[in-house]
């Protein structure tokens, strides 16, 4: 503390000395000097929280931050006049170092919950939602006032910063908050927990991770497919159901009492793109951009399937869910061997090529690592590597789903990844780092400004890493293959490789919010139509059935999915599946390449990786459409990235389906 105190008097003398220049040439302002002396406290404040509330060892002491939190919140900044800039920029900083506290608590209690479920942990964030409720309560009507003026102000950072707060979220009611609690941490376990027992052995069972996922990946077997989709959907969708319908109706009286229409809305206003009509009609016309792409995809793989799979289904309608290569056929890669153009030209198998050069699970981090500081970007911390979960533990229940978690305090970032050596883990760990080099990148911002320019830029930074990471580019470099291997066989394997990752993944994703939204207005009968309009909508815009018929009043396939058990919104993944494209073009162009940008590899290149990390480091200071232009000079969410990538491989599916007879379309 005394070093900080000596830091702020050798400020206070600076500043004292800028004020007697500018009084002897008649250039004194006094709102400057008051809005310098602001800026002095301000950054005074940030120092000491970082620096002398917390444990460097990275132990959380959670007692004594909500204590420092109640100790402040008796002592918010007086408020005379909700115009006055001074007192707005002083009532923001007040509120920033308790939201950030609150922050820091949160993620520590998530983490503990996610890498250790237990009931202790899970009454620990209970808990904590009753503390914090009540900061929540208080400050947000504060905020719409400052807002109501602040909105006119030339101060960007009171503009923004003000706007973004009035957006969010209170709850009036603590028997709401403990009831939401509880039912998000049961929704959690049920998800968590779920096992799927062989029917003829019920002691012998199987988690999703990594049993189940790997079932869906390599098996062939019809029937036996069947029996674990089948088995995920009942054991974990049906269970899901009867937590899920009353979780939704507390949020959706929760965002009404907040001046909502629905939850639906709320959503929306985070990817800030306009209002409900706005929003959805960018993201409709994405989908109408890309669906001739996917339709020829959908027809070339249904009738492959249709050979191997015959009298199964109708080779001209949609095809069963089950039979992709993934639990909820939103991706259909792992089954790449049977949807190859060229099979006499097969891609490496990575995943047997880090095998016969035994790598490691840390190795695999290593690689991403590397990846990252070739291009001038950030090593992971200490505690990235002594703190994070690798692989699942196997003495406690975890939530396997791969995640990155940015802790808040002394460079600490965490992933929390049930590794296992193969191709997709490789891709997941340069996507979670990914993360990671965001969080790193935009560190230095204000409190408020750490976070993506919008929800679906921090996901589209991981995949646009990722997918670097297994261009055939960059494997070469990684002495992975020999560049003898790429011909323009291997290259349009590859186009399909992606689009079986990339492509089909935006119908789905489409879905994922576009049924949630309907449910959130009230459109969907629970009792009838629950379970039937998910399919419908699945059907309508990917062209993929149920496998076997569905009990609309018992199943809730939708409930299999991980982000509906944990409410996340989805709309991000779509955005990030566009922007990511934008991303990959823009870099490829800042190094000089226009053409074949699937052999384009950014590995090395400090330039772009500079102008990669201007980008980053922006947060979410500046509107996402000047983020966005800071990278590839486009202001806009579009398609073309996406389309311009894939365009050998849409020639070649558009004259491959018709020599082969292949109907292209679903209803």
């Amino acid at each position: 503390m005394q070093i900080n105190n000596v830091i702020y008097i050798v400020l206070l003398i600076h500043l004292f000395q800028y004020d007697t220049l500018a009084r002897k040439y008649l250039k004194y302002d006094l709102q400057d000097f008051e809005n310098q002396l602001d800026n002095i406290r301000k950054r005074f404040e940030t120092f000491d929280l970082e620096n002398n509330e917390i444990d460097r060892n990275g132990r959380a002491d959670t007692n004594r931050w909500n204590q420092l939190n109640d100790n402040e919140i008796q002592n918010m900044p007086p408020i005379d006049d909700y115009s006055n800039e001074k007192t707005a920029r002083h009532w923001l900083q007040w509120y920033s170092r308790i939201s950030q506290r609150y922050y820091q608590i949160d993620t520590v209690l998530e983490w503990n919950y996610e890498t250790n479920i237990t009931e202790e942990n899970e009454q620990a964030i209970s808990k904590q939602s009753l503390i914090s409720s009540p900061f929540d309560r208080l400050s947000l009507p504060i905020a719409k006032r400052f807002n109501e003026h602040m909105k006119y102000s030339r101060d960007e950072d009171l503009r923004v910063s003000f706007g973004r707060l009035s957006k969010n979220l209170i709850s009036p009611n603590d028997e709401d908050v403990k009831q939401a609690s509880k039912l998000s941490s049961d929704l959690s376990r049920v998800y968590s927990t779920t096992k799927v027992c062989e029917l003829n052995n019920d002691e012998i069972c199987y988690n999703l991770s990594p049993y189940l996922e790997r079932l869906m990946q390599v098996e062939k077997d019809y029937d036996r497919l069947l029996w674990g989709w089948q088995g995920w959907h009942d054991g974990c969708g049906n269970n899901i159901r009867p937590l899920y319908l009353p979780y939704i109706d507390i949020l959706d009286k929760n965002t009404k009492e907040n001046g909502y229409k629905d939850l639906a809305e709320y959503w929306i206003s985070d990817y800030e793109m306009g209002n409900d009509t706005v929003f959805e009609s960018i993201i409709d016309q994405i989908l109408q951009d890309i669906m001739p792409l996917y339709e020829q995809i959908h027809g070339f793989v249904r009738g492959r399937l249709c050979e191997i799979y015959p009298n199964r289904f109708d080779c001209n309608g949609p095809i069963p869910a089950h039979i992709l290569g993934n639990m909820w056929a939103q991706q259909w890669h792992e089954r790449l061997d049977d949807f190859m153009p060229h099979p006499d030209t097969p891609l490496a198998n990575i995943t047997r090529i880090l095998e016969e050069k035994k790598y490691t699970i840390k190795h695999m981090y290593r690689i991403s690592e590397n990846f990252f500081t070739s291009i001038n970007l950030y090593s992971m911390t200490s505690k990235f590597w002594s703190l994070s979960m690798f692989t699942k533990p196997p003495d406690r229940d975890v939530d396997c789903q791969p995640s990155a978690s940015d802790m808040g305090y002394h460079n600490d970032y965490r992933v929390k990844i049930c590794t296992i050596v193969d191709e997709d883990y490789l891709y997941t760990i340069h996507h979670e780092m990914g993360h990671v080099e965001y969080y790193m990148s935009y560190a230095k911002q204000p409190f408020l400004y750490r976070d993506g320019a919008n929800s679906g830029f921090h996901e589209a930074i991981g995949d646009t890493i990722g997918m670097y990471a297994i261009s055939p580019a960059h494997l070469i470099k990684l002495d992975f293959i020999d560049e003898e291997t790429i011909t323009r066989h291997y290259e349009m394997n590859f186009l399909m490789r992606m689009a079986l990752q990339k492509v089909v993944f935006l119908p789905y994703a489409y879905v994922m919010d576009k049924y949630r939204f309907a449910l959130f207005r009230h459109q969907i009968n629970h009792d009838e139509e629950l379970n039937a309009k998910w399919w419908e909508f699945r059907i309508r815009y990917g062209g993929i059935m149920p496998p076997v018929e569905r009990n609309n009043r018992v199943n809730f396939d939708p409930g299999a999915k991980y982000h509906i058990s944990t409410n996340t919104p989805y709309a991000r993944y779509f955005i990030a599946h566009i922007l990511q494209f934008q991303f990959y073009r823009g870099m490829c162009r800042l190094q000089g390449q226009t053409k074949r940008l699937h052999m384009c590899d950014i590995y090395g290149n400090k330039y772009v990786g500079e102008r990669f990390k201007e980008m980053l480091a922006m947060g979410n200071s500046k509107p996402w459409s000047k983020v966005l232009e800071t990278l590839t000079a486009d202001t806009k969410l579009e398609s073309q990235a996406v389309l311009d990538f894939f365009q050998p491989l849409h020639q070649w599916l558009k004259m491959e389906n018709l020599a082969r007879g292949y109907p292209v379309g679903w209803m």
